[in-house]
């Protein structure tokens, strides 16, 4: 199942929900300046609010969905996206394909467990080695644009210093006390 959303200046609206993406650009199709274009191995899809009337009805399959210029805060580009989603009425086969939102990072599902294991595996060891320095070490920055990161301090001061966020780079370093140390160096 996909999930038809219409997103402009980071507002999205969902729309409807398609079998497939060839279903859906079917509907997409009906919309006045639609365009879709192949980029690096990316498909893009689009069409321009300026190109909506004050009220017009795009019909497909039965349904008919008022549209307006009046939905969208601006004249300019509407972006579609498609989300896909596992249907659960159906019988499965393990792990869902698709990704997970984790802090800020999205990851691919049958790595995210994985991911946090190591993830937590690198926060503690780094803690653990920036207390044995005489540093206080601690998250910050949860729910984040760029994510959750360590800050350390030394032990008896009031000031806090960024040291690295924890993303994918920084979980996946071989060598995570030796990364850290070459950022405690600079």
């Amino acid at each position: 199942m996909y999930i038809l959303t219409f997103d402009q200046n980071g507002t999205e609206t969902d729309i409807a929900v398609f079998e497939t993406t060839e279903e859906g650009r079917a509907f997409v199709s009906k919309l006045p300046g639609y365009k879709i274009e192949e980029e690096n191995g990316f498909t893009y899809e689009s069409f321009s609010a300026k190109d909506v009337a004050e009220y017009m009805e795009i019909a497909y399959n039965g349904h008919i969905l008022p549209l307006s210029k009046f939905m969208f805060s601006d004249e300019g580009t509407v972006d579609i996206y498609w989300k896909e989603l596992p249907d659960f009425s159906r019988k499965g086969a393990g792990m869902v394909d698709g990704a997970t939102q984790i802090d800020a990072y999205i990851i691919p599902n049958a790595e995210v467990k994985a991911y946090i294991a190591q993830r937590e595996r690198a926060y503690r060891l780094v803690k653990a080695h920036l207390e044995a320095k005489g540093c206080e070490a601690d998250r910050s920055f949860h729910g984040s644009q760029d994510g959750e990161a360590i800050v350390y301090r030394k032990k008896g001061t009031q000031a806090w210093h960024f040291l690295t966020h924890l993303d994918p780079e920084f979980c996946e370093q071989e060598d995570v006390l030796r990364y850290v140390n070459e950022i405690l160096r600079d």
